[in-house]
């Protein structure tokens, strides 16, 4: 969907009916594209996060989406957190992708790579320490690799949340 203030009305109304019939506060994510409209007038999370404020909804960020992105449509990953305000995000995912020619693919079936560890702990910098989830859908390993990604989250975010 094109970043326009069309689409960004759109969205508004139909969280906020989501949200009122749920009786609660919804987490939108940022999700991974593999195209960019001529008609966009805005980032994502610049877009993302006027649906927030118009809304009351809350942003899950995903960092792993915002490297695909950013490799894949030469958004700059680290200026769409920056302009990100603390307390708005109520989660954040991470996961793996995969290279397929140039184009990065959003698959959640390998470790983390360190291109998103990297926006990860400037995500933990900009916003404080948020409740982290490592997403693993796709060719699942052993549980010490899963464990070892944790502990890497882990360390990341009390570092840069001291």
């Amino acid at each position: 969907m094109p970043f326009t203030e069309e689409a960004l009305d759109l969205m508004v109304a139909h969280v906020m009916r989501a949200q009122d019939t749920l009786r609660r506060r919804i987490l939108v994510e940022n999700v991974s594209s593999y195209v960019t409209y001529r008609d966009s007038r805005m980032g994502e999370m610049a877009f993302l996060v006027e649906l927030a404020r118009r809304s009351g909804c809350a942003l899950l960020l995903d960092v792993n989406n915002l490297h695909v992105n950013a490799v894949n449509n030469g958004s700059n990953a680290r200026a769409e957190i920056a302009c990100i305000p603390a307390g708005l995000v109520g989660e954040i995912h991470l996961a793996g992708y995969s290279k397929v020619d140039e184009l990065l693919v959003d698959d959640h079936g390998s470790r983390v790579s360190a291109p998103v560890w990297d926006l990860y702990a400037a995500a933990c910098r900009q916003l404080g320490p948020i409740p982290t989830l490592i997403e693993w859908d796709t060719d699942v390993p052993a549980l010490d690799v899963l464990l070892t990604e944790v502990a890497t989250a882990s360390s990341l975010r009390e570092a840069a949340c001291v």
